[in-house]
């Protein structure tokens, strides 16, 4: 090998890894991840000490009346297998209840304990206090045609 196609061959493996950086997968993978990050801070610093930030895979897809494990799976894109030792997790900290189904025996409801229901309450605020940080740091405007355009995505990918 040349140093010239050595040279090229780096080159390309650049450019590749530079819009592999770009593309929409990993932009939204990655913001998800640091918004992920923000909001458990911003909830550690609450008090909120022993969530962690897989805690809310679950707590983010699980409706504030409840919701099955296998829904709250289906949502996050989880196994149920997954789901469930999340639910062991916060149940044990205290945030959900894990009850059978009345309507199904075989299968398992989450539902939010006072504290959760707490948590969730002060999780809106820690998102709220982010969006205003985000705001002043790519302006307004920006962030509001960000948050449009993501709805918009995610309504129209859904009826893909």
């Amino acid at each position: 090998m040349t140093q010239g196609s050595r040279k090229d061959s780096v080159a390309k493996l650049g450019s590749i890894e530079a819009g592999r950086r770009r593309n929409v997968r990993q932009l939204l993978l990655r913001a998800s991840r640091i918004v992920n990050r923000h909001v458990v801070e911003g909830l550690q610093a609450r008090g909120y000490a022993d969530l962690r930030s897989t805690h809310t895979t679950l707590l983010s897809n699980i409706d504030l009346a409840g919701s099955s494990v296998t829904t709250a799976a289906d949502r996050a894109g989880i196994t149920k297998q997954a789901m469930g030792r999340l639910a062991t997790e916060l149940e044990g900290a205290g945030y959900i209840r894990v009850r059978a189904d009345p309507n199904d025996a075989r299968a398992r409801v989450l539902l939010l304990t006072r504290a959760g229901k707490k948590l969730m309450l002060d999780s809106l605020e820690v998102m709220a206090e982010l969006e205003q940080r985000y705001a002043g740091s790519i302006g307004q405007d920006r962030l509001v045609a960000i948050l449009g355009g993501l709805a918009d995505f995610v309504e129209g990918a859904e009826q893909d």
